[in-house]
């Protein structure tokens, strides 16, 4: 298993010759990380990763931090049989699709509240081999939402906004449902004007022996697992 974040909250994963993208090609907004021109023109045009294909596209919701239009439609243009998952409200709350090696059951989770207009917003169960992951892009702190999908799974690994590093009842979510807990969806530390990475230490200093099994992401891109 290979697993990559390529931006924000952009996570490239890779079983074999199988991969799957998530929030991959987005948008510039504000302080948050757009994916790499270069990285995006490969994985449009089918370069990237060199020694796989991508077999499913999948958003967490359609704010611009997370989703670019015109990067996914010059994507389906040239891989126009991909399994694609772009929240509508249409869309039910709870499903599962498979997409070549990956298992991506999907649960309808509120964003946290924000600037941006209404947008549905998904959280996902990921499995392919033994390896297993859980990604909650912007979810709300509901922890007792989460612990409802993950109906006592607990993930090898979590992604998780760096808020939930501020109270005890999402620490105890980290620490208790899965195995290593990965805050992203951090901005680049130089362009930083709302404090996010600093704040995020500072509750790394102060909370740590909480959770043990947490890791800050603020590089990008960063290979997680090869």
């Amino acid at each position: 298993m290979e697993a990559t974040l390529l931006c924000s909250t952009g996570l490239l994963l890779q079983y074999g010759n199988s991969a799957i993208l998530f929030d991959g090609l987005n948008g510039r907004h504000g302080s948050f990380k757009q994916i790499d021109r270069t990285l995006a023109q490969g994985i449009i045009q089918g370069t990237l990763p060199p020694d796989a294909h991508i077999d499913g596209l999948f958003y967490s919701h359609l704010h611009p931090d997370h989703y670019d239009q015109p990067d996914n439609a010059a994507f389906l243009q040239n891989h126009p049989h991909v399994v694609t998952f772009f929240p509508t409200r249409e869309m039910p709350d709870h499903g599962t699709l498979q997409a070549g090696a990956f298992t991506v059951e999907y649960q309808y989770h509120e964003h946290m509240p924000c600037e941006y207009v209404w947008a549905k917003h998904y959280t996902f169960f990921v499995q392919a081999g033994e390896t297993s992951f859980y990604l909650t892009a912007d979810a709300e702190l509901l922890p007792e939402k989460h612990r409802t999908f993950l109906h006592g799974r607990i993930a090898d690994h979590g992604f998780f906004n760096a808020v939930y590093l501020s109270y005890p009842e999402t620490r105890k979510l980290l620490r208790e449902t899965v195995r290593h807990a990965w805050i992203y969806h951090m901005p680049e530390p130089e362009s930083d004007g709302g404090g996010i990475c600093k704040k995020a230490a500072k509750n790394l200093v102060r909370y740590g022996g909480e959770v043990p099994n947490v890791t800050v992401l603020e590089q990008y891109p960063t290979v997680i697992l090869r």
